[in-house]
């Protein structure tokens, strides 16, 4: 019987928890935030102390940190996963990440017998509590059956990216048009605004013509905060956090290459775009 754990719970590795404990599922749960992972027991998860324990009672390990450094502290750091990990246990990565990390962690895996994919996540924490996630899966044919049915539990489309490696690149380039339409959202919004013209029609018209996607459209009350507003609700955290990542993930497309010179201006322009953006900088 498939045993499962999951390391990292922030806002989508939370949902993606909630989402599996809804769905009847047991999870061994770990996160260095004791809040976080309080939470995830009240609604029925089993709390680990380090990741070692996660790998040492699962048979599968889900990993959901913010970054590439987290993902080799939570495998090979000192209460890491390949302290206790067996031969035959799977580690997927739903980090988002360069992917010759992935690739690195995989060949690491190997000496003590696990076995790494990557399992990138896309659609925001709404579709991950609700089971309608994007899985951008690396490695796809070689994962057991009773893995890929653990996937189908988060996701309502599992893509088949290639080899280990391939769906972390996939993954970045999904975020490359999710923050570009953001940027493009908030440019096009102030726009108008800027010229007395209705912001709502505008947005009404991308809608009417399908250019308007779901996510940007969920983000764009977020756009139209102003500064003062994001502190009265105590959202600049959460406003932080989020652009933190989006420079994270453009970055890496960055890092990750195979554009022209050009492009990779245009890279550059939306990172610095982010906290503008999200009303960070007027």
């Amino acid at each position: 019987m498939t045993t499962c754990g999951y390391i990292g719970l922030g806002d989508m590795g939370s949902a993606m928890v909630e989402c599996f404990l809804a769905a009847g599922g047991e999870l061994v749960v770990h996160d260095l935030d004791v809040e976080r992972v309080d939470a995830m027991v009240a609604l029925g998860a089993s709390a680990a102390g380090s990741a070692a324990e996660v790998a040492q009672r699962c048979d599968v390990i889900e990993v959901c940190v913010p970054a590439a450094h987290h993902v080799e502290a939570v495998l090979n750091g000192p209460d890491g996963a390949a302290r206790s990990g067996r031969a035959g246990t799977v580690v997927l990565i739903h980090s988002t990440v360069h992917p010759k990390t992935v690739v690195a962690e995989a060949e690491r895996a190997r000496a003590w017998g696990g076995q790494v994919f990557d399992v990138c996540v896309g659609g925001g924490v709404v579709n991950a509590r609700e089971g309608e996630l994007t899985l951008f899966v690396g490695g796809l044919g070689d994962l057991a059956p009773e893995v890929v049915a653990l996937l189908d539990v988060y996701g309502s489309q599992v893509i088949d990216a290639g080899p280990v490696g391939a769906g972390a690149a996939l993954k970045i380039g999904f975020n490359v048009m999710t923050y570009a339409q953001f940027a493009a959202a908030r440019t096009g919004v102030d726009l108008v605004k800027a010229h007395g013209a209705d912001p709502e029609a505008l947005i009404d018209a991308w809608r009417h013509v399908g250019q308007l996607g779901v996510l940007t459209e969920r983000a764009l009350p977020l756009f139209s905060m102003t500064p003062d507003q994001i502190e009265e609700l105590g959202m600049a955290g959460f406003m932080r956090g989020h652009v933190e990542l989006a420079e994270k993930d453009l970055t890496l497309a960055r890092e990750v290459g195979g554009a022209a010179d050009a492009i990779n201006g245009f890279l550059d322009g939306v990172r610095r775009a982010m906290p503008s953006v999200y009303s960070l900088e007027t």
